[in-house]
C-alpha cells in the first residue's frame, strides 16, 4: 500500500517531466490495441456503525461492525482500447462489499460499480508506463442486507452518478501480451439516498430505518492491483 501511495504522488512529477517527449513522438509503437484487465480493489470512504459481533453468548466486549459506503473490497473486470500509444479508453464493471458475518448472521453493504475512463499513458522506459485518467462513475445497484436468526432487513438505495480521477502505472514486457498494473482512484458520487426498505420481505416506512442508513456518504477511494492481457 505504501508503494501505491508513493507511486500516486510521484506520477504527476513524472508526467510533467516526460510530456514534451511524448508530444514529440518519442513513444513506443503499439501492435495490439484491445485489452482486458482484472483487478482486486480495496478502499474506504465513510464509516457507519452497523452492529456488533459477539464471539460467545456471554461476550461482554463485542466487536463493532462497520460498513464503508464509499469503499469496500471487491473485484473489477475491464475492457480497454488503445486509441494511440498514449491515450486509451476503458469500461469497467465490478462489485464492492463491506461488513461482516458471524455464523448465519451478517451485515453486508453491496454495490455493483460501473465506470468509463480515459487514460493518458507516458513512455518512461521500455517496461514502465505511469498514467493518469478520469471519467464517469456510477453504480448498477446499491443495497444493505442485515440478517439475524429471526429477522432480515434489506435496504435499497437510489443510484448515484458522478466522476472519478486516477493515477497509477503499468509494468509491461514488450515481448508479452501480459502486463501488471496498480493504481489509486478517488470516486465522487455524492450520497446514497434510501429508496426502499423491507423487513422479512414486507415493505416498511423509510422513517423506521435508523437515520444513519437513510443517507450515506458515497464518496471514497480505492487502491487497485491487477493484471491485463492484450487480445489483439
Amino acid at each position: 500500500m505504501k508503494y501505491l501511495i508513493s507511486l500516486f504522488l510521484l506520477t504527476p512529477i513524472l508526467i510533467f517531466s516526460q510530456i514534451t517527449e511524448d508530444l514529440s513522438g518519442n513513444i513506443r509503437p503499439v501492435k495490439k490495441k484491445l485489452y482486458t484487465k482484472v483487478l482486486l480493489q480495496v478502499g474506504g470512504g465513510g464509516k457507519v456503525l452497523a452492529g456488533e459481533k459477539s464471539y460467545t453468548v456471554s461476550d461482554k466486549d463485542p466487536e463493532d461492525i462497520y460498513i464503508h459506503p464509499g469503499g469496500g473490497t471487491g473485484l473489477e473486470a475491464v475492457i480497454g482500447y488503445d486509441i494511440n500509444p498514449s491515450l486509451s479508453g476503458e469500461l469497467g464493471i465490478g462489485f464492492l462489499q463491506s461488513g461482516d458475518q458471524a455464523g448465519k448472521d451478517h451485515i453486508w453493504f453491496w454495490k455493483q460499480t460501473l465506470r468509463a475512463s480515459v487514460i493518458y499513458r507516458l513512455n518512461i522506459s521500455k517496461g514502465y508506463f505511469p498514467y493518469i485518467g478520469g471519467g464517469f462513475s456510477t453504480n448498477l445497484s446499491v443495497s444493505l442486507d442485515a440478517e439475524t436468526r429471526s429477522d432480515e432487513l434489506i435496504i435499497r438505495y437510489e443510484i448515484p452518478t458522478g466522476f472519478h480521477i486516477l493515477g497509477g502505472a503499468e509494468i509491461k514486457n514488450p515481448q508479452s501480451s501480459w502486463f501488471m498494473f496498480g493504481d489509486f482512484k478517488f470516486i465522487f458520487l455524492g450520497t446514497y439516498d434510501i429508496k426502499e426498505a423491507k423487513l422479512n420481505g414486507n415493505s416498511i416506512p423509510i422513517s423506521y430505518v435508523e437515520s444513519d442508513f437513510r443517507e450515506m456518504n458515497a464518496n471514497g477511494f480505492q487502491f487497485a492491483l491487477g493484471f491485463g492481457y492484450y487480445l489483439k
